[in-house]
């Protein structure tokens, strides 16, 4: 049963605390790493090795994994999997660990933070509802961006004050305060799926819920949020073409960040009914000032479109929430884990496109502008079926027959 506390309640406030410390530590982490890493090898492909590690494990350990927060209490998993991540994160700070153990630490950290993520998402909804998973969902994602900003703005300050191997320690730290937090603050539920599944069930059910027409347009709305990546991708490209200051790259790098913790902190305020409403008005301004890079805008500009792309970003957090009530709570960790691996994939995969089509061209901001155009192309008639979806679940509230598919052990389809 759900907490009739909502987002001010301990068991939530938990999580979110818990969310904080350990983006903070991860922030000093990532810096630490890479510049423990280059300092010991001196080899600029030992350092991508080591970043690539933090990007490839969740793309396997989410779907492989993540169904076990559905046959576990995910209280506990979730915990164990903190005090996991806080031993790996220890190991690092040993002094002269071979770099293959290293590699191997920092993959198994990035690994277990997939099915954790998927089981932190299932538990959103045991703990606040249908009535506010979402707005716990952006409060969440909130929370990220906010870590994200600061350890851009001071990462690298901080680690040069405090050294690399506390750095390491303080996120060792952030793991263990947030399995105590998750240990303790969290109330005992039980397994939400039976242990006498098969792990070769798992797919087919999850290919089932495609049958949803609501669960189909959210999944294709998520995987959209890969185009609004390329910016970021081409990043330096951009300054170069503009003739800016270098330091323009970090202006770049944090204006999304800064668009989407205001558009969170808006759009968590909305009723329940409103913010599934806003899901697709959202996913099209996520895309479309990037095609305003077709006017080889002035930095301060290229800043603006950003911070309104980053506006429109806070759809994900909405499409998160409503994809996590649609599907059954049995599945629920299951499906996040592979929707949180496809969208990390969609993402890699068009930073990578991006990239290597900048180079062809030899413009970044013609580059970000056709991700622009392509990604209204491909949201446009998805919005508008979206919306006739939103209308017709909201006249079946109207008439009690229905919430919407949210509270249905099996989803029911909107055509």
């Amino acid at each position: 049963m759900a907490s009739p506390e909502g987002l001010s309640g301990r068991e939530f406030r938990s999580l979110a605390f818990g969310e904080g410390l350990s983006v903070v530590g991860d922030q000093l982490a990532k810096v630490a790493l890479s510049v423990m890493v280059y300092q010991r090898t001196g080899s600029a492909a030992w350092s991508a090795v080591t970043y690539a590690l933090t990007l490839i494990p969740p793309l396997v350990t989410g779907p492989l994994l993540s169904p076990l927060a559905d046959i576990r209490p995910r209280r506990g998993f979730m915990a164990t999997v903190c005090f996991m991540q806080m031993s790996l994160v220890a190991l690092m700070v040993v002094p002269d660990l071979p770099m293959w153990l290293l590699a191997g630490a920092v993959a198994a950290v990035a690994g277990l933070a997939a099915p954790f993520k998927a089981a932190q998402a299932a538990i959103v909804r045991n703990v606040l509802g249908d009535d506010f998973n979402k707005a716990g969902r952006v409060r969440l994602s909130m929370i990220r961006e906010v870590g994200q900003l600061a350890g851009l703005a001071g990462g690298a300050a901080v680690v040069a004050m405090v050294g690399i191997s506390t750095a390491l320690l303080m996120d060792a730290a952030s793991f263990a305060v947030a399995g105590l937090l998750l240990r303790f603050g969290l109330r005992a539920r039980p397994a939400a799926g039976s242990s006498r599944v098969r792990p070769a069930d798992v797919p087919r059910s999850l290919w089932g819920l495609l049958a949803n027409d609501r669960i189909r347009l959210l999944v294709w709305f998520a995987l959209l949020v890969g185009l609004t990546a390329v910016p970021d991708a081409v990043a330096m490209p951009l300054v170069a073409e503009s003739g800016s200051p270098a330091w323009v790259t970090g202006a770049l790098l944090g204006a999304d960040c800064v668009g989407l913790i205001a558009a969170s902190w808006w759009v968590q305020r909305q009723s329940e009914t409103r913010q599934r409403g806003l899901i697709a008005p959202l996913a099209v301004l996520s895309l479309a000032p990037l095609l305003g890079f077709a006017l080889a805008p002035q930095p301060q500009w290229m800043v603006l479109l950003l911070v309104m792309s980053g506006l429109g970003a806070a759809y994900l957090g909405l499409a998160a929430g409503e994809f996590g009530q649609l599907v059954p709570d049995e599945l629920a960790a299951a499906a996040n884990g592979v929707m949180g691996a496809a969208v990390r994939g969609t993402q890699g995969a068009v930073v990578l496109v991006s990239g290597v089509a900048a180079d062809w061209i030899g413009s970044a901001m013609t580059v970000v502008a056709v991700s622009g155009l392509l990604g209204l192309a491909l949201v446009a008639y998805p919005a508008l079926r979206w919306h006739r979806a939103c209308r017709s679940a909201d006249n079946r509230v109207g008439m009690g027959t229905d919430r919407g598919g949210e509270s249905s052990s099996r989803p029911a389809d909107v055509g």
